[in-house]
């Protein structure tokens, strides 16, 4: 079988074509999705019913394919796809969190959905075209949902927008999904956004999602699979659980309501259900009813009575405390507390050099500033050793990096490579936002000129209807679990660096977003307060990070300053122990610790390259002194004249009074004569 639909956007003109085939014809459903030059391919297959469970046992894989670009990547001795990059990642996890809260919560199949990308225009967004393909996949197989999904990506750049296509320069990046009236999923990165230009794209976006949303709609399903659902198991289950409850004097309400942070008292009536022999294949099932009691109990209480299980009230932030440079040998260095979740991050310093070579089809190139975020098994209080990064590890790594990246200063006014590690010591919710606090200190407190402080929350939701619920600023454990949303909004006194949004509901409304931007605001505000009672400014340089200097010689030059087999750099970098890294474009690095000579390095380089400017402060040593004045060495291979009148403002009788052989002194290059003859003054250095 093969059909082709074609969804024309009425108001963007672009046109994508959903192509059901036989290409993988033993998979449940086969769908190749054509926008330009991309083509996605994707499939859907079911497993087994696992009733059970109370969650979607949903996955979802993204592959990238080397061919998809033309392409041969992978390690030299390989030479094929090995494991998920970083973009493949979160665009698997992008899909996810759009489709997850639309699948009926009591459709138990496994549900396995791939997407392959099979060729890529470098000007689509592949992430958003998988998310429609999946889409259109899942309504066409009859995956019981609340409604199909739509997305849409915006750019905007001094007021140009793009739709669905992809730009590395802009103001800010917005994805969105949503069904036809509401938004389930955001990603957002920007440049110190106002909220009421994003909540402007956000409703802009959400016109655009309603026309492909009715698109699928219309699409005639080609099979339809049903919801089995044995209630009677759950009513016995329930039965029994409260009838456990009451024999053993458990009060669930006082477990969730304990008005203390964290989750234990809850989490002892799961131990004991766990433990308990006599419920034995029930137990899944007696599991599942406890979750639902507990949600409802915590919904209910904080709906009527607007008190929090641990005593807050709706608006409240958790205690905050913070400190800077624990840890003497490390570069720079921040713990950042809220309540029981606890960030350590760490800043290393090193040198262009150093920075990350990426090899994606979705990006080749380099990246200077470097974001790891790490969950360990303790961070929770469980056992257990951490092997590899985990997609939320990685999806949280880089909410943290695109929150600070716009606040990075550039290469040319800080030349290094910049690498933030955040540790999850302690875990109580919303750790990528302490982590977007923690390394923001941590960067100041290393000395990187960040331009201001960027502090992050998240605002969390009880919800019955659309008439009935609740905001929570700075959710913690049970709010996270039994709540409706994660709402993760990053950024300054200014405007919006990042979101993140993830629901559990059909989605939010416009109304519903605009009150989380406000209370992500004042909550933001607060933080930034006090982060900057901790550290306001950016400190100096560790001893112990490198330093670097920076010059610039004619690109024609740079082959003198390397000489034939290297031999000329290679004696500059013996005589001096600093490392020189040198670009196409005649930008020389010079790599030292504070005991290095970096004036020596830069003169000698200078001199090689004819690269002494008039005006220019140098260093020379006095290596002989004539009667007219003295001759001073810049580097091994330049020297000065000293003219006795430019030592000084006075008549000089004796040179040696004023000025010693083997010392060095600070000049000012006066003269460059047209055969490189220098002559500098020790007077005008000195005013």
């Amino acid at each position: 079988m093969q059909k082709a639909y074609i969804y024309k956007s009425k108001k963007y003109g672009y046109e994508i074509e959903f192509e059901v085939n036989n290409w993988a014809e033993r998979s449940l459903i086969s769908l190749t999705t054509k926008h330009k030059e991309s083509v996605i391919f994707t499939t859907i297959n079911l497993g087994k019913e696992l009733p059970e469970i109370d969650f979607l046992p949903l996955t979802v894989d993204y592959e990238e394919k080397f061919y998809a670009v033309g392409k041969i990547y992978g390690s030299r001795f390989i030479r094929r796809e090995g494991k998920p990059s970083i973009s493949a990642i979160l665009n698997a996890r992008l899909i996810d969190r759009s489709i997850r809260p639309i699948i009926s919560p009591y459709f138990k199949k496994q549900l396995h959905i791939n997407n392959i990308v099979l060729s890529y225009d470098f000007s689509i967004d592949p992430g958003v075209l998988s998310l429609l393909s999946t889409s259109v996949a899942i309504h066409l197989l009859g995956v019981p949902s609340l409604s199909p999904i739509g997305g849409v990506s915006i750019i905007y750049k001094n007021g140009e927008v793009l739709v669905n296509s992809l730009s590395n320069d802009f103001d800010f990046n917005l994805v969105l999904s949503g069904t036809e009236n509401k938004i389930n999923m955001i990603e957002f990165e920007g440049k110190e956004i106002k909220e009421d230009l994003v909540l402007k794209f956000i409703e802009i976006g959400l016109d655009e999602i309603k026309e492909i949303v009715n698109f699928i709609r219309s699409l005639p399903q080609i099979s339809r699979e049903e919801v089995k659902l044995d209630e009677s198991l759950y009513k016995e289950s329930e039965k029994i659980l409260l009838d456990y409850l009451e024999k053993n004097n458990l009060n669930l309400e006082k477990k969730l309501f304990s008005l203390e942070e964290g989750d234990r008292p809850w989490q002892e009536v799961f131990d004991l259900i766990e433990n308990e022999e006599s419920f034995n294949e029930l137990k899944p099932y007696i599991r599942s009813s406890l979750v639902k009691i507990y949600k409802k109990i915590f919904q209910s209480k904080v709906l009527k009575d607007k008190i929090r299980p641990d005593g807050r009230g709706l608006k409240d932030i958790r205690p905050l405390e913070a400190k800077i440079n624990l840890l003497p040998r490390v570069h720079g260095s921040a713990l950042f507390m809220r309540g029981l979740t606890h960030i350590l991050s760490t800043v290393t310093l090193a040198s262009p050099g150093e920075e990350l070579w990426l090899r994606e089809i979705e990006f080749e190139g380099f990246k200077r500033f470097l974001h790891h975020y790490n969950f360990p098994p303790f961070s929770t209080g469980e056992i257990g050793s951490q092997k590899t990064v985990s997609r939320r590890e990685i999806g949280h790594g880089e909410l943290v990096e695109k929150a600070l990246r716009n606040l990075i200063p550039s290469q040319e006014e800080f030349p290094y490579t910049i690498r933030v590690v955040s540790e999850v010591l302690s875990s109580n919710g919303s750790t990528s936002m302490g982590s977007v606090c923690a390394s923001s200190l941590a960067l100041m407190a290393a000395g990187v000129p960040l331009k201001k402080h960027v502090a992050g929350i998240s605002v969390g939701m009880v919800y019955e209807d659309d008439f009935n619920y609740e905001l929570l600023t700075d959710i913690q454990g049970p709010e996270d679990f039994f709540g409706a949303m994660d709402f993760k909004i990053a950024g300054t006194e200014e405007g919006i660096t990042a979101i993140q949004l993830d629901v559990k509901i059909e989605g939010l409304n416009l109304n519903q977003i605009k009150e989380a931007f406000l209370r992500g605001k004042e909550a933001r505000l607060f933080i930034l307060d006090f982060m900057k009672k901790i550290i306001e400014k950016p400190l100096v340089l560790s001893e112990y990070a490198p330093r670097i200097e920076v010059i610039k010689i004619d690109p024609t030059k740079i082959g003198l300053v390397i000489g034939t087999g290297g031999k000329t750099i290679n004696e500059i970098i013996g005589a001096t122990n600093v490392k020189i890294d040198i670009q196409p474009d005649g930008t020389l690095y010079i790599i030292g610790d504070k005991n290095s000579n970096f004036e020596l390095v830069k003169n000698w380089i200078k001199g090689i390259a004819d690269a002494f400017k008039i005006g220019e402060l140098v260093k020379g040593k006095v290596i002989k002194i004539l009667p007219f004045g003295a001759i001073l060495e810049l580097s091994p291979n330049r020297t000065a004249l000293l003219h006795i009148s430019e030592i000084a403002d006075k008549k000089i009788e004796n040179i040696e009074n004023e000025i010693k052989i083997g010392e060095e002194y600070w000049v000012l290059i006066k003269n460059i004569s047209q055969d490189g003859k220098i002559s500098v003054s020790l007077k005008d250095a000195r005013k």
